[in-house]
């Protein structure tokens, strides 16, 4: 059963790396055709979606080969993730007196963005991939 669980996550991190990667190749020829400068820290749909596109299609392709459980582990870590970053955020300001990080987009009282739920959901069902090989090891 750990094989079953190593090869689905070694697929989901083949994934995420393969969108990572066709967002940059597709960013450079962009600049390159367009003579534009590159900008590395600009953000942008585009590359917000070609970030996601890998990932989410590895989730996709894992609900299917294991199950829906997957999806509840996505859906428990997205919110427990967003509300653990707000939070942080909220009490690091309160006691230090200056934001510990901001969001300029879709912003959660600018402690945390709506833009990072899929994120969070994500992490979390990379982690609950990686906690399933490690205890059927």
């Amino acid at each position: 059963m750990s094989f079953f669980y190593l090869k689905e996550f070694i697929l989901f991190l083949v994934l995420v790396v393969w969108s990572v990667v066709v967002e940059t190749v597709v960013q450079k020829l962009y600049y390159k055709k367009t003579n534009k400068k590159f900008k590395t820290n600009h953000f942008s749909y585009s590359k917000y979606f070609y970030y996601l596109l890998g990932p989410l299609l590895g989730f996709v392709l894992l609900t299917f080969r294991v199950g829906v459980s997957v999806i509840y582990a996505f859906l428990a870590f997205a919110f427990v993730g967003t509300i653990l970053e707000w939070l942080i955020g909220f009490f690091y300001r309160q006691i230090v007196g200056q934001r510990l990080w901001t969001y300029h987009r879709y912003d959660l009282s600018g402690y945390t963005s709506w833009l990072c739920i899929p994120l969070w959901g994500l992490a979390g069902a990379l982690f609950w991939l990686l906690a399933k090989v490690f205890i059927y090891l």
